[in-house]
C-alpha cells in the first residue's frame, strides 16, 4: 500500500525549532494517517526501512516512533511481519515491557489452577485485534480458575492462548501451582527474551462473574501478558 508521507527535515536548524522530540513527531503522523484511514485496520504500517527514508530519520528513532503508537494500543509489531495495525482509537491501558519473569508479579505458592477447558480455535476479529495476530491465526485456548488450595478462594480467571505446537501444555496444568509460561519453557525448552503487560480496568460480565462467585458488573482488573520467546515470537 503507497501512502504520501511527508519527509521530515533533521538537520540541527530543523530540530532546534521544535520542542517536539523528532520520534514524537513521527508518531503523531503516523497516528493522523491511522486516524483519517489512510493505514486501515488490519493492514501493515510501511516497513522500517521505507519510514526510515520518507522521515529522514534513524532506525532507533522510528521503533521509538512505533513503540509509542504500540503503548497506546493502536498498532502490534510483528517480527518478520511488520507492524499490523490494531484500531483507531487509543486503548485505556497501562502497558509495561519487562525482560525477565522474576520481574513479574507472582502468585501464591498455595494457589492452584484448575483446568476448565481446552480447544483449537482460529482468531476471529475481536481475538485478532486483543492478541495482535491476523484473522485467522490458529492458537490452542486454556481456560483456568486460580484458587488458594483445591476448594480455595478464586483468584483470578484465565484464559490463556498458546502457539498450536505448545497445546499439549493444557493437561499438565490442572492441580498445579506453577506458572503456565514457567511450565511452557521447560518442557519446549523455549527462552522468555521479553514479556510485554497490559493493564485495563473494567467490569466483570455475568458469565465470568458466575465463574468467580462475585456479583455481576464487580470491579475487576483485567492483566494480558504476551510472551515473547525465540527470534522475538509470541508464544
Amino acid at each position: 500500500m503507497q501512502v504520501e508521507l511527508g519527509k521530515k527535515r533533521t538537520d540541527d536548524g530543523a530540530q532546534s525549532s521544535s520542542r517536539v522530540p523528532l520520534y514524537r513527531q513521527i508518531s503523531d503522523t503516523l497516528l493522523a494517517g491511522i486516524r483519517e484511514g489512510k493505514f486501515p485496520v488490519g493492514t501493515f504500517l510501511p516497513g522500517e526501512l521505507e519510514l526510515i527514508d520518507r522521515f529522514d530519520a534513524s532506525r532507533h528513532t522510528i521503533r521509538e516512533a512505533l513503540r509509542v503508537l504500540e503503548d497506546m494500543g493502536l498498532v502490534k509489531r510483528q517480527r518478520g511481519r511488520g507492524t499490523l495495525v490494531l484500531s483507531t482509537e487509543a486503548s485505556p491501558a497501562f502497558v509495561q515491557m519487562v525482560h525477565s519473569p522474576s520481574e513479574l508479579f507472582s502468585y501464591p505458592d498455595s494457589s492452584i489452577f484448575r483446568l476448565l477447558s481446552d480447544e483449537r480455535i482460529k482468531a476471529d476479529k475481536p481475538l485478532a485485534k486483543e492478541l495482535g495476530c491476523q484473522v485467522g491465526d490458529e492458537w490452542v485456548q486454556i481456560s483456568g480458575l486460580r484458587t488458594l488450595g483445591d476448594d480455595g478462594i478464586p483468584i483470578c480467571l484465565a484464559n490463556v492462548y498458546v502457539i498450536p505446537e505448545y497445546g499439549s501444555i493444557a493437561q499438565r496444568l490442572g492441580g498445579n501451582s506453577r506458572p503456565v509460561y514457567e511450565m511452557i519453557a521447560e518442557t519446549f525448552k523455549e527462552s522468555i527474551e521479553n514479556i510485554t503487560i497490559r493493564l485495563t480496568a473494567g467490569v466483570l460480565s455475568e458469565q465470568k462473574a458466575a465463574i468467580l462467585g462475585v456479583e455481576p458488573g464487580s470491579p475487576s482488573l483485567s492483566v494480558s501478558r504476551f510472551y515473547q520467546g525465540r527470534g522475538g515470537r509470541i508464544f
